[in-house]
């Protein structure tokens, strides 16, 4: 299993972004325009981090809930506030993805990808 909790989100944001960058670029520029270009993969890697981000750092503020079992009266706590991506806190994956598209965009200024 490589989420937990709410964690899957950070892959859905990120596929999002970029998707939703892919559609709109190559609309308004021409076909492949996303593709030939590294910063615009970036800007939507950094985009849909930091939405990540902010999404796990809200997430994590929840706090647990107690249920007690009726037949043995035992208590259990159930931690709302977990949520991760390979093993990673959502908000610090959010945050690795949101690095990784600024490196790119970064790369972008010094590499020819022509």
């Amino acid at each position: 299993m490589i989420y937990n909790g709410l964690g899957f989100l950070v892959a859905v944001i990120t596929f999002g972004s970029c998707l939703a960058a892919n559609f709109l670029l190559d609309q308004q520029f021409g076909e492949g325009y996303y593709s030939s270009h590294l910063w615009a993969m970036g800007i939507a890697l950094f985009i849909g981090g930091v939405i990540s981000s902010v999404l796990g750092f809200l997430l994590k503020q929840r706090t647990d809930r107690i249920v007690i079992d009726e037949q043995t009266g035992e208590r259990l706590v159930i931690n709302l506030s977990h949520h991760s991506f390979f093993f990673f806190p959502m908000h610090w994956a959010g945050i690795v993805i949101a690095l990784l598209g600024l490196g790119c965009t970064i790369a972008d200024l010094f590499i020819d990808v022509a």
